[in-house]
């Protein structure tokens, strides 16, 4: 049996090497019927229970499997290179780790026609001046001046990351220019209108949660609202808590779509719920 050559099936489009793995499969025999986990198997050298441990998520794909399952599906070399970077991007602990992986794959990607998050989308959650900016925009006083912006920036950035910034937001849709040239917020709206993979979002959520850290220092009590709470609770209650931090960030927003007195102050509003201790164990047998 001669397996159809793999550029027939574009890998490009992966970022999880499991769901790349399983329709990578499914391709292959839907081209060619015959096709199976047994074969698969003999061409490369790798048993077939593994492949079956590793697409259903119970072991992890290492390096050397990859290779081997690279050259039983024929892939090129910058293909091999791009699978290389996925193994690595899924099985990396650190948000810094997959964010080096990521940008790899966005470089070896290169024009593929498959729509996958840009470098400009990318690069918005990755800093958290892009949403400073955003709403610096609707500020009675703002000026499109990117030292002026940089400077009103805490912690300060360049007047050029701020011209960068202005640019990548005008590309996106998220600002536009209005009849006078002047910008403006456009109707995009950001968290629905890409499918941001979650570690990219954690990109953003870590940048805002070092600059609340930062402003314990930064500013004065009366310029800032802090505090926490330890609790034990149920995982029924834990689950209450959850959606009404949900449900406060939505009246918070009502809010501020409802205030009609110009903006003066660009903000951040941070919710944080996780736990400090492990789960209970199934096992409740004892240790004697």
């Amino acid at each position: 049996m001669k397996t159809k050559n793999v550029r027939s099936f574009n890998i490009y489009h992966y970022t999880d090497y499991r769901t790349l793995l399983k329709e990578y499969y499914a391709h292959q025999k839907k081209e060619v019927p015959s096709f199976s986990f047994r074969y698969f198997a003999l061409r490369s050298g790798v048993s077939a229970s593994m492949f079956k441990d590793i697409i259903e998520g119970r072991r992890r794909l290492s390096l050397d499997v990859m290779q081997k399952y690279a050259a039983a599906m024929n892939l090129s070399p910058k293909e091999c290179e791009y699978f290389s970077a996925v193994v690595h991007f899924v099985n990396s602990k650190s948000n810094d780790e997959k964010n080096l992986h990521f940008t790899r794959m966005l470089r070896l990607r290169g024009n593929s026609s498959i729509k996958f998050i840009s470098d400009k989308q990318y690069e918005f959650f990755r800093y958290w001046y892009h949403s400073a900016i955003r709403e610096m925009v609707t500020l009675s006083d703002f000026r499109e001046d990117y030292d002026w912006i940089a400077k009103r920036c805490i912690p300060r950035i360049t007047s050029a990351q701020a011209k960068k910034s202005v640019e990548i937001m005008l590309q996106l849709g998220i600002l536009r220019r209005n009849s006078d040239g002047k910008l403006e917020l456009s109707n995009a709206v950001i968290s629905s209108e890409y499918e941001m993979k979650s570690f990219v979002l954690r990109n953003f959520q870590s940048e805002m949660i070092g600059l609340a850290k930062d402003a314990l220092e930064r500013f004065e009590p009366e310029e800032r609202e802090i505090s926490s709470l330890t609790l034990g609770v149920s995982p029924t209650c834990f689950s209450r808590i959850k959606e009404r931090i949900r449900t406060f960030k939505e009246e918070l927003l009502t809010m501020v779509i409802e205030d009609s007195t110009p903006s003066e102050i660009v903000c951040q509003c941070n919710f944080q719920l996780f736990p400090l201790i492990e789960k209970k164990s199934d096992d409740t047998s004892e240790e004697q």
